[in-house]
């Protein structure tokens, strides 16, 4: 395959001026970008990696769309694999091309590699939004291992964000949003024509409370979904947050705008058609069922249009989890992604995510008539 110059970045938090490093990787082209096709994107190891999950995407004013991916697995030409804390990807129509630090013989993550000690205080990124001035904002959950081994007891303390530069991808700086809580306020974000919604999940997932023997998800917010939201493109400014009854300034009077009576609610949204859909693997790796939610407004209320049960790649060690949105090339299809593993966490061809695809819902209200509804912005 043809080669693709892959730029891997490290900014010190609140530098002006970027480190740049480049170093030739390889490029991916797929028949199409269709689900069917998705699910190869993998198995031709560019730039050697292998496998990841938490896929997550964000299209580009040019039709470009950035991926973002946490803990890929790849290969040395030495032998033997590294495990990345997170990389890129970026599509070009049906092709893709790796966003990697460090070199081949020494991988490093894209993002934040300067300040990463593998396995002990590591980046996972979170979403990723085009802000106003034209450069993309790649939020990220700040992660401390605070137990005696990798995702014994994973602990995320703080959000950061990446300041990309979509032309090359280099870092522009990096530095932390208004809210840099452990709340983690951009787990998913989606904007409409007047404001950027940022989505909140804690995404405290290894070594907490109980659950069939094995200590997971932090069952105190692990089902609780809040938002905050800033002028459209404006990343950075101070967010109001949805206390139920309007917007307001207090964190602590955010309330959950999704079913609270879930295990886990790692769930993605998206605005389409004047319309608010969340994607939701309920219980993340627990569970067993993705759910589809409605709603008129950012805020909800929500409803469950569609719910099904996908498969594991293997009858017994497998799992599920982290669904979220893909560009679609398809017109009236909305496209999914889901990522997969091994129980033992052995990172293996069952490492890598899935896709596939929705019917859009059709146009609902036009803007007035959310007006008459009570919900005008």
């Amino acid at each position: 395959m043809a080669g693709i110059v892959v730029t891997g970045v490290v900014v010190a938090m609140g530098a002006p001026e970027p480190t740049a490093a480049s170093v030739q990787r390889g490029r991916v082209c797929l028949p199409s970008a269709t689900p069917d096709q998705l699910d190869l994107l993998f198995a031709a190891e560019p730039a050697g990696v292998t496998g990841a999950d938490y896929q997550r995407t964000t299209p580009l004013p040019d039709g470009r769309v950035v991926w973002t991916f946490q803990d890929a697995d790849v290969r040395l030409p030495q032998g033997g694999t590294r495990l990345v804390h997170n990389i890129g990807m970026v599509q070009e129509g049906a092709c893709f091309t790796v966003l990697m630090g460090g070199t081949d013989v020494d991988p490093r993550p894209w993002l934040f590699a300067a300040e990463t000690t593998p396995f002990a205080h590591w980046y996972w990124p979170l979403a990723a939004e085009v802000g106003a001035d034209g450069l993309l904002y790649v939020f990220v959950a700040e992660m401390f291992e605070t137990g005696p081994g990798y995702l014994s007891r994973a602990e995320p303390v703080s959000t950061s964000v990446a300041v990309v530069d979509p032309s090359t991808f280099e870092v522009r700086a990096t530095t932390r949003p208004a809210d840099a809580s452990a709340s983690l306020y951009g787990f998913s974000i989606e904007s409409d024509n007047t404001w950027t919604y940022l989505y909140a999940q804690c995404h405290r997932q290894f070594g907490y409370d109980p659950y069939i023997f094995v200590y997971a998800h932090d069952f105190s917010c692990s089902s609780r979904v809040t938002v905050a939201r800033v002028p459209k493109g404006q990343l950075l400014a101070s967010p109001r947050y949805w206390t139920g009854n309007g917007w307001g300034t207090d964190p602590a009077a955010a309330v959950p705008i999704l079913d609270t009576g879930r295990m886990v609610n790692a769930s993605q949204f998206l605005f389409v058609n004047s319309s608010w859909l969340a994607i939701t693997k309920v219980g993340d790796w627990w569970g067993d069922r993705i759910v589809l939610e409605y709603a008129l407004r950012p805020v909800g209320p929500f409803v469950v249009v569609a719910e099904w049960a996908p498969p594991v790649k293997c009858a017994v060690d497998c799992n599920n989890y982290f669904a979220s949105w893909i560009p679609s090339s398809t017109p009236g299809q909305l496209y999914y992604g889901l990522s997969h593993n091994r129980w033992d966490g052995i990172a293996t061809e069952v490492y890598r995510p899935t896709f596939g695809a929705l019917a859009a819902p059709p146009q609902r209200l036009v803007p007035a008539e959310r007006c008459s509804l009570g919900y005008c912005g």
